[in-house]
């Protein structure tokens, strides 16, 4: 793994310990003040690590319990000090279903709060689109471990890196994080040849050293690298959001020369996990702010290393709270108490039934499922999606639609794909009463049968 040239340490310190932080005061945020308590808590002994999360637990519940007319009704005699002695007690408390946010949002499960309050659409890895409400607080802990999951791969905050992301557009505060931490950042979804070439172009003029984004757009990357010659090698990489299928890193690390860091987080802004070099694949749980349960389907935990459905507990009511929160993804917890790289982090083996795909248009460009999500998660008279490409240059929008669905909804749903996408894709409509979910209850977005 490399290491970064002096003047970065000296950017780093400068960056974590003044200009971050001063940052953070103007914007009226927490990051680096629990970057670094995250930094520092990874490294504790697994039952100090358990202490806290079941400190944090019971004033999770309790807050919930007592502010929110959801969980008050969900927690009904439930007392956390008497009912929530170790963390398998959480097995104690309700599942919390998506289902139960949307029949009560906002006013049942949401609250008020001193602090800015933002709210983010998430179609959701089971398809069903949601509102979720977050105070700054909360995207404090979330923005935090953005960081720290990076360092996973070897990087330093101020290391120059390219990333791809869903916006181009920043806005003031990011711009100015951007600069700061000198990201290059650069659409995950232009990624036709000439868009590809332009990313490697600026990696080998800038002699970046690190790469992070979405693992299609990735993939992309490095294929597009093989196809034209390209042999600069890079220190890290690491990815988020997509499933990083098999040959997914097999290209990129073959490609690149350097082992790809994957992480786990939900669209509902919860950082969960992140692989470290030395844990055999497994993902390090971010204990500090999140609690995850293995369970079968009747809502009991599972024993280490089998498989079963993942809930979640953020740690932290903030303005809505996701407690036994059903994620909607399966997993296995691993058996390993010891990583040898030393943390104390409990050890998710592997994440399964996050299931994306990449369509390929008839101009080159590679459509992956951020593409699509970022576009339907704001219509909200379609009640589940799904596309299907089973021909080249065309793709079937199979959409299950609500209340208000018409084809004025339909054109300019279709008109949006192909100014973001491309013009001359063929694009048909099918609509239909339900979208079977997979075997692993996860809906796949996008499904190319091309291969």
């Amino acid at each position: 793994m490399g290491t970064p040239r002096g003047k970065f340490l000296v950017w780093n310190n400068i960056l974590k310990t003044g200009l971050l932080p001063i940052l953070d005061l103007l914007s009226f945020k927490e990051v680096m003040k629990w970057y670094n308590f995250y930094d520092g808590s990874q490294w504790w002994d697994r039952d100090r690590l358990l202490d806290y999360q079941l400190i944090e637990i019971r004033n999770t519940v309790r807050e919930a319990r007592d502010k929110f007319p959801l969980f008050r009704k969900l927690y009904k005699g439930i007392n956390p000090e008497r009912d929530i002695r170790e963390i398998k007690d959480l097995e104690k408390l309700p599942i919390l279903e998506k289902d139960m946010i949307l029949a009560t949002y906002p006013g049942g499960c949401t609250n008020k709060s001193t602090r800015s309050i933002r709210e983010y659409s998430t179609s959701g890895s089971t398809g069903t689109p949601m509102k979720v409400l977050v105070d700054s607080a909360t995207m404090s802990r979330a923005r935090a471990l953005m960081l720290l999951r990076a360092t996973y791969s070897g990087w330093k905050i101020g290391i120059p890196l390219l990333q791809t992301g869903m916006s181009l557009s920043r806005g003031i505060v990011k711009g100015l994080k951007d600069k700061l931490l000198r990201t290059r950042y650069v659409s995950a979804f232009n990624l036709n040849d000439e868009a590809l070439d332009s990313m490697l172009a600026m990696i080998e003029e800038e002699r970046l050293e690190y790469l992070m984004g979405y693992p299609g757009s990735i993939f992309c990357l490095a294929e597009r690298a093989r196809t034209v010659g390209f042999n600069r090698k890079m220190v890290g990489i690491v990815t988020w959001g997509d499933n990083l299928y098999r040959h997914y890193r097999s290209s990129i690390e073959g490609q690149f020369g350097c082992r790809v860091t994957d992480t786990y987080g939900i669209g509902e802004g919860v950082q969960i996990a992140a692989q470290c070099g030395e844990s055999n694949g497994g993902y390090h749980i971010f204990m500090p702010h999140v609690a995850l349960e293995v369970v079968d389907d009747r809502g009991s935990l599972v024993i280490e290393e089998e498989m079963g459905n993942l809930l979640l507990t953020r740690l932290g009511a903030g303005v809505m709270p996701l407690i036994r929160y059903r994620v909607g993804d399966i997993g296995r917890k691993s058996a390993i108490l010891e990583c040898p790289c030393g943390r104390g982090l409990e050890i998710l083996s592997s994440v399964d039934g996050r299931d994306t795909d990449i369509v390929v248009t008839p101009n080159g460009n590679r459509l992956i499922v951020h593409f699509f999500t970022g576009i339907f998660e704001y219509y909200d008279t379609i009640k589940v999606f799904r596309v299907v490409q089973e021909k080249e240059g065309e793709i079937v929008v199979e959409i299950v639609p609500a209340e208000g669905f018409d084809n004025s909804v339909w054109n300019r749903l279709k008109s949006e794909i192909l100014a973001k996408g491309d013009r001359d894709l063929r694009i048909e409509l099918k609509v239909v009463e339900n979208i079977t979910p997979e075997k692993s209850n996860k809906r796949r977005f996008v499904v190319s049968r091309l291969r």
